[in-house]
């Protein structure tokens, strides 16, 4: 993550912060899969391979995702433990709340989704799930003053970038989809300008938004990659 590892000066902290973010997020991994699902949504004649993979898509979608975020408490509430600025109160607060709401939302997917499609190497691949959660914990409850902050702001902003995909595939499964009421982009900039001004405090925020995003860009990789190899068998088969 480039543009967040890179010494430089910290006037502007919160747009660079979050220009940072955007370029290295997961909306490049997910989009692509969240077309995959609306085409389905749009063509229902499509082959049944193509809807075999496409259930089996959906499944990982929900049950990794609230594998990693759908428990509480989240990467919000362990960072919130460890903020202590008063600029970052009333944000902690609406961010709390608002991923309250995606926790539910995450956990009403599953249940629609229903089971996952089990395949060789299950048991591997949930283990590896079950360790990028507690990487997630760790960043977010860092003792490291700002990397808690840069990991939240992170992951709020990545969040709603990617979002698109869980409308997709609560539209695949008849979920509604509740409005998200995590702070928007622009208010978690305002936020990273606040805290930014100390330049340990801004390092160590890039620092845990650049591991944030590791993380994050990780566990949609693996479902990407099992979405690649499921499809291929089911059109082979």
């Amino acid at each position: 993550m480039d543009n967040l590892a890179r010494p430089e000066e910290f006037a502007d902290f919160g747009r660079l912060f979050t220009d940072a973010v955007l370029a290295d997020g997961s909306v490049a991994i997910t989009a692509p899969l969240a077309t995959f699902i609306s085409d389905g949504a749009a063509r229902p004649d499509l082959r049944s391979p193509y809807k075999y993979a496409r259930g089996a898509l959906v499944a990982d979608i929900a049950h990794f995702l609230n594998i990693s975020h759908g428990r509480h408490p989240g990467i919000i509430d362990y960072a919130a433990h460890k903020i202590v600025d008063d600029a970052a109160r009333k944000w902690l607060v609406r961010a709390i709340d608002g991923f309250a709401v995606e926790r539910g939302f995450l956990n009403a997917l599953t249940v629609a989704a229903g089971p996952e499609r089990r395949r060789h190497g299950e048991n591997k691949v949930a283990a590896l799930i079950t360790s990028q959660a507690k990487n997630f914990e760790m960043l977010a409850s860092s003792d490291r003053k700002g990397c808690p902050a840069g990991a939240a702001l992170a992951f709020a902003i990545d969040w709603q970038r990617t979002r698109p995909l869980l409308a997709a595939v609560a539209l695949h499964v008849g979920t509604d989809v509740p409005q998200c009421a995590l702070p928007d982009i622009r208010e978690c900039s305002a936020l990273a300008e606040k805290l930014g001004g100390n330049d340990a405090y801004a390092r160590a925020m890039r620092f845990g938004g650049e591991q944030l995003l590791a993380q994050q860009r990780g566990l949609w990789q693996l479902i990407a990659a099992r979405h690649a190899e499921t499809l291929a068998a089911s059109l082979s088969a």
